[in-house]
């Protein structure tokens, strides 16, 4: 009987072995895309039943790539779907894009720029995006606390006294920020505090 137990496990260990390359593979790729849905790797040549040690060498952003093996290299390709956000419509600067958008899988491919997996409520195009275009992190960005262009309040404080008026931003800004504003036909320096709300220091 325990012979029999031994010839099982001596069996199917190869199996787990070579499932275990394929394994790596497939955690590879979902640290760079969680929802990533391989669907075959390919590896040449057929990679050995037993290892010692395997290392990655295939570029996250391709489907096709190296790996070594106890220092021997092989090919490996996959085929694989990728869910993306698709532009429903052409996108304006600093623009929302949550409702200008349609999830879509796709085929896996060597894209540009890595595409969006999730789409916050504050996020924004960061340039004019293209009607049929995958949202990524290169067009996108969060949502400026002020806008260029835009009417800001300025805040002036000078010893007991705050004057509160206002300004055009001559660019976009987060907290902390320090833009540029057209304050009485003037440029001057201020900083963003909130939301619309600027202080010359």
């Amino acid at each position: 009987m325990k012979n029999i137990k031994l010839k099982i496990i001596i069996l199917f260990l190869p199996l787990f072995l070579f499932a275990s390359i394929n394994q790596k593979i497939i955690s590879f790729y979902k640290k760079n895309y969680p929802k990533i849905e391989i669907k075959n790797i390919k590896i040449i040549p057929a990679p050995p039943k037993k290892y010692k040690t395997i290392k990655i060498l295939i570029n996250p952003k391709s489907t096709s790539g190296n790996i070594k093996i106890d220092g021997r290299y092989f090919y490996v390709r996959i085929k694989a779907l990728i869910p993306v956000f698709v532009t429903t419509e052409i996108i304006k600067p600093n623009e929302e894009i949550k409702e200008k958008t349609v999830l879509k899988k796709i085929p896996f491919r060597n894209f540009y720029a890595k595409p969006l997996c999730n789409i916050p409520s504050a996020l924004v195009a960061s340039k004019i995006i293209s009607k049929n275009a995958i949202i990524n992190v290169l067009n996108t960005k969060k949502m400026p606390f002020v806008t260029k262009n835009s009417l800001v309040s300025v805040i002036i404080k000078s010893k007991d006294i705050t004057i509160t008026s206002f300004a055009k931003a001559l660019g976009d800004g987060y907290k902390g920020d320090i833009i540029n504003i057209l304050f009485k036909n003037r440029i001057k320096k201020a900083k963003v505090i909130k939301k619309g709300v600027v202080e010359i220091e």
